[in-house]
C-alpha cells in the first residue's frame, strides 16, 4: 500500500504543479490601492491610475479581450506602462497593437505613459513600437510632464531601467526597476510605481518573492505596496513572463492606483 501511494504521489504531484503553474500563470488579477497624500489636490480626489507592466509581449484573450475588460472596468484616467511591454523573444507587435487599440477604443482621451524596461531596447521591434506609441498618442516619458484634471494639476517623471529620464521631488514618478525607490525617497517623492520583479515570478504563497531579478534569494522587494518616509512604491506583479514561461503564486496583476486627496 506504501508503495502504491509513493508511486501515486510521484505521478500526482508533477501533474498538479503544472495545473497550478498554467492558472497561475494565465489567471489575471486586479489589485486596488488607494493613495491618499497631501500632494494630492481635491480635485484629483478619485483619479484612477491602471498600471500594466511587464507584458513581455503576452495575450491575454483573443486580441486582449480579457485585459482589455479589466481596464474598462476600472474605467482609469491615466494608463501608465512601466517597461518590458516586449522583449528579445517578441516575433511580432500584435499584442502590443491590440492593447493599445483596444485601450484607445474604450478609453481614446486619457494620458498613457510609458518608461523603458530593460528588455524592450533589446528587442529587435523597440523602434515599431515607438512608431505604434506615436500613433495612439503614448508618451514615453523620459522627463517631467504635467498632469491635468479638473483644472489642476500633478508633475509626472520617468525614468527609464538604464538611467535615462529625470527623477526629483515629483507627485509621480514611473521606473521600471523598483531599486529606484530609496533614491526617490530622498528626493522627497510622492509616488512611485514599478516593476521588473514579475513578483518573483515564482514566489511563496504569501508573496515572498523566492528569487530577484538579478538572481538575489529573498529579494527586498517582492510586490504591492513600500512606504519610505513621505513617499509611496506601488510594485505591480506585471502580467507577462521572462526566463522561465510559467508563473507561481505570482499571478499577473492590472493594478488601480486611485488617488485622495489628505
Amino acid at each position: 500500500m506504501k508503495k502504491l501511494i509513493i508511486i501515486a504521489a510521484i505521478v500526482l504531484l508533477p501533474v498538479a504543479f503544472i495545473a497550478l503553474a498554467i492558472y497561475h500563470t494565465n489567471t489575471l488579477r486586479s489589485t486596488q490601492f488607494t493613495w491618499q497624500n497631501r500632494r494630492v489636490p481635491p480635485e484629483f480626489n478619485g483619479f484612477r491610475i491602471v498600471q500594466l507592466s511587464d507584458l513581455h509581449n503576452a495575450r491575454f484573450g483573443r486580441e486582449q479581450s480579457r485585459l482589455l475588460r479589466m481596464v474598462q472596468q476600472a474605467q482609469p484616467n491615466m494608463i501608465a506602462m512601466t517597461g518590458d511591454m516586449i522583449d528579445e523573444q517578441t516575433r511580432s507587435l500584435a499584442p502590443m497593437r491590440e492593447l493599445l487599440a483596444g485601450v484607445r477604443t474604450v478609453a481614446p482621451d486619457i494620458p498613457m505613459f510609458f518608461v523603458d524596461g530593460n528588455h524592450d531596447p533589446q528587442s529587435s521591434f523597440y523602434a515599431e513600437m515607438l512608431d505604434l506609441f506615436r500613433q495612439h498618442n503614448v508618451t514615453v516619458l523620459h522627463g517631467t510632464a504635467l498632469l491635468q484634471h479638473n483644472g489642476a494639476s500633478m508633475t509626472i517623471a520617468g525614468m527609464g531601467h538604464w538611467g535615462v529620464g529625470h527623477m526629483g521631488n515629483t507627485d509621480i514618478f514611473l521606473a521600471h526597476d523598483p531599486l529606484r525607490f530609496e533614491q526617490f525617497a530622498q528626493h522627497g517623492g510622492g509616488l512611485m510605481l514599478a516593476g521588473h520583479n514579475h513578483g518573483g515570478q515564482v514566489s511563496l504563497p504569501n508573496g515572498q518573492a523566492i528569487i530577484g531579478p538579478r538572481l538575489t534569494l529573498w529579494p527586498e522587494y517582492s510586490s504591492g505596496v513600500y512606504i519610505n518616509g513621505d513617499s509611496t512604491m506601488f510594485l505591480s506583479r506585471g502580467l507577462g513572463t521572462s526566463r522561465i514561461p510559467f508563473r507561481l503564486f505570482a499571478t499577473p496583476e492590472v493594478a488601480v492606483i486611485e488617488l485622495k486627496a489628505e
